[in-house]
């Protein structure tokens, strides 16, 4: 299954469309982006944060309809401003960049400066002189990246948001002028969340691709071998620890797990979420762990449950053996109960959420925690429990939510409309367009003749990388734990802010998450 960006407008083919989360599907027109989208207006910027000269910026009005709306013609675009990052230790020093006209030099390595609207990327590189074929998947008119996603398999409709990302953001480039005069073409392959599949995908693809973008699966680790040995960097985010650890891995929010001592050594994640629920009062003392009984899932789930060990809590129950076609989770949430669990966190998707949350409000059981991985940050996910149901459900984020008149969600936000109509915003998604937006800044530095040298060059004078004040800062060339969080909750038909009170916590530590 392939996907090309060639022409302004994604182009979509139909194994795409089908075997979606059935909660996604039914409620892909009638619940989407209401529960994130916020107001936006002005000439530039957005209404809580103001953007540079000219006629650039975010201009659209609430729903993100109509067109891209970011800037016209060949004007000045507005800058990005950020949210800061609070707490202390770890990797973060999250801080927005100052308003400003489009770049037309190289900046600095922090994403302090630098206008991510597709027309300031489009003017930062104009013209065609001097385009050649300067490396694999570069020819004079079009740059021509890969991407291996989980489209279809057992979690269908997770993982497709990252392809999903990626081409909005390519469209909107393209519509402006693309980079340095040449179009952005992705070419997307369905790995089906097999590892073996995912390695026969990225074979198919090194020969092809200047770079890999996007790719969002949890079966990544296939094809990490071949993408080491044809040094073709890879940009996405991790979700099996050997590829946040490949030598060609470059992220803006690393990945998801490290095993820095190699194969049987420890696991270490992040303790972000549980340091950012003790220092708001609601850290439960006695909790539950679910995962699927698919292999990535269960291992996340046991990966937390070590750490909230570690910082002192009590596990009352676990199950890592769920099965996604589980009609109901009606028993685990009995035996939580019967425990007396005051709290539980699981590794599985929408529709395994939605059942846990429907079994415990037909039991009647509260517990003052429920948290999920951000694969749960979906309006589907709240349309597929029942919003009733999902009241008080807690969300990780590593972003700033998507909620909030921030320039660069509501730009992510107006893009995915925009070009890939029908479809939701999302933490994979909203990941993988960051992620492309980091590669796009990397070759406007390279010019005209790019290369998978020059990108990689260019990712290594990264350092606090915020994502135009999304993210916490990050130094990719790291390739270590990413120590920023955000707490969201469902209250009524939408999810808002829990902790902190603004920006990101950047507290965490890369703590050890297995024997």
């Amino acid at each position: 299954m392939r996907r090309d960006s060639r022409n302004q407008g994604a182009t979509r083919h139909t194994g795409l469309a089908v075997v979606l989360v059935v909660a996604i599907a039914a409620t892909a027109c009638g619940a989407r982006v209401a529960a994130y989208e916020p107001s936006i207006s002005g000439a530039g910027g957005s209404s809580a944060q103001a953007g540079g000269a000219g006629t650039g910026g975010v201009t659209t009005t609430t729903g993100l309809s109509g067109g891209s709306g970011v800037g016209s013609g060949g004007g000045t675009a507005g800058g990005v401003t950020g949210s800061g990052a609070t707490g202390s230790g770890g990797a973060g020093h999250a801080s927005g960049g100052p308003t400003g006209p489009a770049a037309v030099s190289p900046v600095s390595p922090t994403s302090t400066g630098f206008d991510f609207s597709p027309h300031a990327e489009a003017a930062a590189c104009p013209g065609t002189a001097g385009n050649g074929a300067s490396d694999v998947g570069v020819s004079a008119s079009q740059l021509t990246f890969g991407n291996v996603s989980g489209l279809t398999g057992p979690l269908t409709g997770s993982f497709s948001q990252g392809t999903q990302g990626v081409e909005a953001l390519f469209s909107a480039v393209n519509a402006a002028g693309g980079i340095c005069g040449r179009k952005l073409a992705l070419d997307a392959e369905d790995d089906k969340q097999n590892a073996s599949t995912n390695a026969s995908d990225v074979a198919d693809l090194v020969p092809k691709v200047l770079a890999f973008v996007g790719s969002t699966s949890d079966a990544d680790n296939g094809g990490v071998p071949g993408m080491t040995q044809a040094n073709v960097p890879d940009v996405g985010f991790a979700i099996n620890c050997d590829r946040s650890e490949s030598p060609v891995y470059w992220s803006p929010a690393g990945g998801s797990c490290n095993q820095p001592q190699g194969a049987g050594g420890p696991y270490y994640i992040s303790n972000a979420s549980f340091m950012l629920a003790k220092q708001g009062g609601y850290f439960p003392t006695k909790m539950a762990f679910l995962g699927y009984s698919i292999a990535i899932s269960a291992a996340a789930a046991q990966e937390y449950e070590y750490v909230y060990k570690a910082m002192g809590g009590t596990v009352c129950y676990t199950d890592f053996a769920v099965s996604p076609a589980s009609a109901s989770l009606e028993s685990d949430v009995a035996a939580m109960q019967q425990a007396g669990c005051n709290g539980s966190y699981d590794t599985m998707d929408v529709t395994g959420n939605a059942k846990l949350l429907q079994a415990m409000q037909q039991q009647s059981y509260h517990p003052g925690y429920v948290a999920a991985s951000f694969d749960a940050y979906t309006p589907a996910m709240i349309a597929a429990a029942g919003q009733s149901a999902a009241q008080n459900l807690i969300v990780f984020l590593p972003f700033v939510p998507l909620n909030e008149p921030q320039t660069m969600v509501q730009l992510y936000q107006q893009q995915l409309s925009t070009y890939e109509p029908g479809t939701q915003p999302s933490g994979f998604g909203f990941l993988a367009w960051e992620a492309a937006q980091m590669l796009l800044y990397a070759l406007i530095q390279s010019g005209h003749a790019p290369t998978r040298a020059s990108i990689v060059k260019t990712f290594n004078s990264l350092h606090d990388w915020t994502g135009g004040g999304a993210l916490g800062g990050y130094t990719p060339s790291g390739r270590g734990t990413y120590n920023c969080d955000v707490d969201v909750t469902v209250k009524g038909s939408s999810f808002v802010r829990k902790a902190p009170s603004s920006g990101l916590f950047c507290g965490g530590q890369a703590v050890r998450a297995s024997s």
